[in-house]
């Protein structure tokens, strides 16, 4: 996953897995509202390491520590296995209504605090020449984003969060406020390009917060105390 003030944000009801009945469709509004910018070209990342990094003790601790702060009725945590981690669920949730999948999105570094700001967000566009993480049925309910060098975090509920991209992507791609990075990745030998959106959490909060019968899962500027 310097310090930064804590500004806490109460969640509402947790949401249950994403279900997408119309990801060709929405691939292909966020790729054309992306085409209208050019695309910053990213660092290469190691996959292994990238993974064994989301994988540490102090990783497994600032997830939990979100959890239990922003769900409510959050009673434990648990990682994921193997299979469910490819299908994006990192973690387990446990409530009194049943289990949630969380999805972590997890950055060395809070580029966000450095502006002032609260954290950016990554959001993938497309992978492998397929939709990105967000536009994949089945995947997690919850999208925990979190910086490890600040502990701060923010997390939505995934079906929220693909709606406001998909209302705001392309207005906010035109007037500076989210940016297109490109990413190369390799593992065992094999090399792939990612294409992502970078926006900030409270931007983010602000489009959900407006989306008619939301549950805002925002805390743009929460930071887990050790």
């Amino acid at each position: 996953m310097t310090t930064t003030t804590a500004i806490e944000k109460p969640v509402g009801r947790t949401g249950s897995s994403d279900h997408s009945n119309n990801d060709n469709a929405d691939s292909t509004d966020l790729t054309r509202s992306a085409q209208r910018l050019p695309t910053h070209k990213g660092s290469k990342h190691d996959f292994d390491k990238d993974f064994d990094f989301s994988t540490t003790t102090a990783a497994d601790a600032l997830v939990r520590r979100a959890c239990h702060r922003l769900v409510p009725d959050c009673c434990g945590v648990t990682r994921a296995t193997a299979v469910e981690d490819r299908r994006g669920i990192d973690y387990w949730i446990a409530t009194p209504r049943g289990r949630i999948g969380l999805d972590l999105k997890l950055r060395r570094r809070d580029f966000g605090a450095g502006r002032g700001g609260s954290i950016d967000c990554v959001i993938e566009l497309d992978s492998h020449g397929t939709g990105g993480w967000l536009l994949k049925a089945g995947g997690a309910g919850l999208i925990l984003f979190a910086c490890q060098d600040t502990h701060r975090f923010a997390l939505f509920n995934a079906t929220q969060l693909r709606t406001a991209i998909l209302l705001n992507l392309g207005r906010w791609l035109a007037d500076g406020r989210a940016r297109e990075i490109e990413t190369t990745s390799h593992r065992d030998g094999n090399q792939w390009t990612s294409r992502a959106i970078v926006v900030s959490a409270d931007l983010l909060t602000q489009a959900i917060g407006r989306l008619e019968d939301t549950d805002c899962f925002g805390a743009a500027n929460d930071r887990a105390s050790p």
